[in-house]
This record gives C-alpha cells, sequence and structure tokens, in this order.
C-alpha cells in the first residue's frame, strides 16, 4: 500500500504486472511520482523453479520375490531369527513404493508415471528369459529396472552365478534394442544367521559380476549390495535374505536416486 505524497501517484516498474518471467531469480524495479514530482523508488526480486522432470515415464521392474516384495512373518524385524514364512506384501514391495516416490517428486508427470512389478518368487534368473522377453514386448517399458539371481547362486554350484549374469546381461541387451534405458541391481546383502542366508562370498561374487555387466553394457548400476551392508540387521529380514519393510522402502529410495540423475530433465 502506498502512503504519503501528493496525488495523482504515478508509478513505473521494469516489468509489468502480467509479464512472463523466465526461470530463475529476476530484480524489479520500481518508481513512484507524485503531484508534486517528488519521486520514490524500490526494488525486489520475482524467483522461478522449474517443476523437475522426467525424461522416461514408464517402469519395468523384473526379478525374484525380492521384486515381488515377500516378507518374513511373523516377525519380519525380531532380533531372534525365526523361520517363519514367506508372505507377499505388494504395498511394501520396492516398485510400488519407487512409483510413490517418483509421482511425489515429479508431481507435473505424476499421471503418466507407471512402475510395473513383474517380480515372481522362486524364479532363478537362467529360467526368466521367456518371460522377461514376453513383458518386454507386452509393457513396451521406457526404463527396465533388472534385480534377479538371488535364486541362482545359493547353493553355490559350478558356474550358477556365471550362467545366471549371462542371462541378466541377454535381458539387458534385449531391453536396449528396443530402446529402453536399463539400470541392474547387485543382490541385496545376506544377514547373518537367517535359515536362507546366502554365503557372503557368492554374494559378493555376483555383486562384482553385476558391477562388471553393468559397465560393459552400458547400463546404470544400483550397488544394492554395497549400499545397504552397513544396515544390513536394519534392511534384511530375519530369514537372512529377504528385505522387511524399511529394506523395500531403502532399494526403492536408491533406485529413485539414480533415476534422478540419469532421467531428470536439466
Amino acid at each position: 500500500m502506498t502512503r504519503g505524497g501528493q496525488n495523482p501517484l504515478n508509478v513505473s516498474c521494469s516489468h509489468e504486472s502480467g509479464e512472463t518471467f523466465p526461470i530463475g531469480s529476476t530484480t524489479v524495479d520500481c518508481k513512484v511520482t507524485d503531484g508534486l514530482n517528488r519521486e520514490a523508488s524500490c526494488s525486489f526480486s520475482i524467483s522461478i523453479t522449474k517443476l523437475p522432470q522426467l525424461s522416461r515415464l514408464k517402469y519395468m521392474a523384473f526379478g525374484d520375490s525380492i521384486t515381488a516384495g515377500e516378507v518374513t512373518f511373523p516377525g519380519s524385524t525380531a532380533s531372534v531369527p525365526t523361520s517363519g514364512k514367506q508372505v507377499l506384501v505388494p504395498a511394501a514391495a520396492y516398485p510400488t513404493v519407487l512409483e510413490r516416490l517418483l509421482r511425489a517428486r515429479y508431481q507435473f508427470q505424476a499421471d503418466q508415471i507407471s512402475v510395473s512389478n513383474q517380480g515372481v518368487g522362486g524364479e532363478k534368473a537362467i529360467d526368466a528369459r521367456n518371460r522377461f522377453f514376453a513383458m518386454l514386448s507386452s509393457l513396451r517399458p521406457d526404463v527396465v529396472l533388472i534385480l534377479s539371481g538371488h535364486n541362482d547362486i545359493p547353493a553355490g554350484a559350478d558356474g550358477a552365478a556365471s550362467s545366471a549374469a549371462n542371462e541378466v546381461r541377454i535381458m539387458a541387451q534385449g531391453a536396449k534394442v528396443q530402446g529402453a534405458r536399463v539400470f541392474i541391481g547387485t543382490p541385496v546383502p545376506g544377514r547373518p544367521g537367517g535359515n536362507k542366508t546366502i554365503d557372503p562370498f557368492l554374494l559378493l561374487d555376483y555383486a562384482g559380476r553385476m558391477r562388471h555387466l553393468a559397465a560393459q553394457e552400458g547400463a546404470v548400476l544400483v550397488d544394492l549390495y554395497a549400499l545397504m551392508l552397513p544396515d544390513v540387521f536394519r534392511y534384511i529380514g530375519v530369514d537372512g535374505l529377504h528385505p522387511n519393510e524399511a529394506g523395500y522402502t531403502r532399494i526403492a529410495e536408491l533406485f529413485h536416486e539414480a533415476i534422478q540423475r540419469e532421467l531428470e530433465v536439466r
């Protein structure tokens, strides 16, 4: 509100009301002259922030029970390991949480963003090729998230990790041929003492294979093993293999961070 001065008051600004402003900060200078030809001036800044956008909107998360969203019941956060049983909790699955995170950050595109959960419990990577390519052809995703191999390596049989890694390579190559951007996750770390805990040596070996494969194929690596290992008791359930609810949220967060780095429009 203008105070003082003799009418009529003549106000002029470097940018007029209703004018379009560019992204960033713009300084507006204003001057007022009253009926006695006295002048006063002021300035203020207007900041315009660009809404974050993604270059790709349709995602397919492919893998085993750790993609599907199985947790150990009862007591996924119990301090004493128990055998329990596996319960599928779609609302806790990392693709579900990831979709929610993406829609929250990219609100302008929220109704276009989808993350299809193509996880099947108990499936080995060496048996998943046909299903993968069927889903790839059916869904035609812009982005493929691969987290597979947990069921191939526990026995430590000769060639198990190698065969699983080769199948993941074939999946990644097939997705690229269809124009999809590929993200590859390393296996989650094992919690000691569980009835399904995988030998740490075998997990570390397979994680190394995924790192090497991602680099060779130009895929984005999401190193779940390394990033979750320091808090393994917080994120992995009592069976030693499957994440608990907090673990699935962490997986979603790590994929979200990688997607933001790689696919957010600058």
